[in-house]
């Protein structure tokens, strides 16, 4: 029983050391690590516009009262010349009293000497040719104030992904010209990492505008946008 028990154990040792010895002696992975750039430009196709009616009076229901009438005059406008496909909708709405202003040293709560009605209308639209046309009606059918205008890309997603093939190619051509540079050969890819950046529109445009509708129709050109995508790759060498 005991030269069982001092076999066993001597066995033992003998398959750790061995395991010891085989982790020790492995050869690490040598690898060269690129970083490729893809990007792909296009025209927008989507916009995104905000529009905003604000409207004061002496009581409360009475500014609230305007601005419904003229929020509905340049929602009414809007859809005449929107796609049926397009949207359109109300994303705030705010009434606020207005406060007389205090001299400072004056000790006296201020005054409410009225109120403001705001009502916020935002469109999501294909018709890209019809920006500024829209923009007109929506000021001359009552709008005091443009929130934004924003041009975007609805086929975001493939057009990233025509963007990381060409970062994938350039990635693979780096790493190629570096293992020939190097006299080594390229064996296979150990890891790989994606990011894609930010779609860059080309222009934001932010502006007050005066309520009565323009002589000259505005011009709005939406230029071109791009969709850029990052990929760090490590290849193993040989």
């Amino acid at each position: 029983m005991r030269r069982r028990w001092v076999l066993g154990a001597l066995l033992l040792i003998a398959g750790g050391h061995a395991a010891w010895s085989q982790e020790k002696t492995a050869e690490p992975r040598h690898t060269i690590a690129v970083t490729g750039q893809g990007e792909v430009k296009a025209a927008p196709d989507l916009v995104v516009a905000s529009f905003a009616v604000e409207t004061t009076g002496p009581r409360a229901t009475e500014a609230a009262a305007e601005n419904a009438k003229r929020s509905a005059a340049v929602a009414a406008a809007l859809k005449a010349l929107l796609a049926p496909e397009d949207t359109v909708g109300t994303t705030r709405y705010t009434v606020e009293p207005r406060y007389e202003s205090v001299r400072p040293g004056e000790a006296h709560e201020p005054r409410i000497t009225g109120y403001v009605a705001r009502n916020e209308v935002q469109i999501e639209s294909r018709r890209i040719d019809k920006v500024g046309a829209l923009i007109d009606a929506a000021i001359g059918a009552g709008a005091n104030r443009v929130g934004s205008l924003q041009f975007s890309l609805s086929k975001r997603a493939e057009l990233l992904r025509s963007a990381l093939e060409k970062a994938g190619a350039d990635a693979r051509a780096q790493a190629e010209s570096a293992a020939k540079g190097l006299g080594v050969r390229l064996k296979g890819v150990v890891s790989a990492t994606t990011s894609g950046a930010p779609i860059v529109a080309p222009r934001r445009f932010e502006a007050a505008m005066a309520a009565e509708a323009r002589a000259v129709p505005t011009p709005i050109e939406p230029g071109e946008a791009t969709v850029s995508a990052t990929l760090q790759v490590t290849y193993e060498i040989e």
